[in-house]
């Protein structure tokens, strides 16, 4: 008589490190001063220098998430 098989475990999942959120700003180079937000609530995507006061903000969209 044969044996059954032993049924495998499913591999683990993968753990999806967070992203960066604070950055060196492009206009001052003062390291990590720009801070990005993504307001889901509002749909509007920003990014402030905390240093000079320099902001972009935007519309998102239902798709838009944070990539790397």
């Amino acid at each position: 008589m044969g044996k059954r098989k032993s049924s495998a475990k499913p591999p683990p999942r993968k753990r999806m490190d967070k992203l960066d959120t604070v950055f060196s700003c492009p206009f001052c180079n003062h390291g990590t001063s720009v801070e990005c937000r993504i307001d889901m609530k509002n749909l509007i995507g920003e990014a402030v220098c905390g240093i000079c006061q320099e902001s972009f903000s935007m519309t998102i969209t239902a798709l838009t998430e944070p990539i790397d």
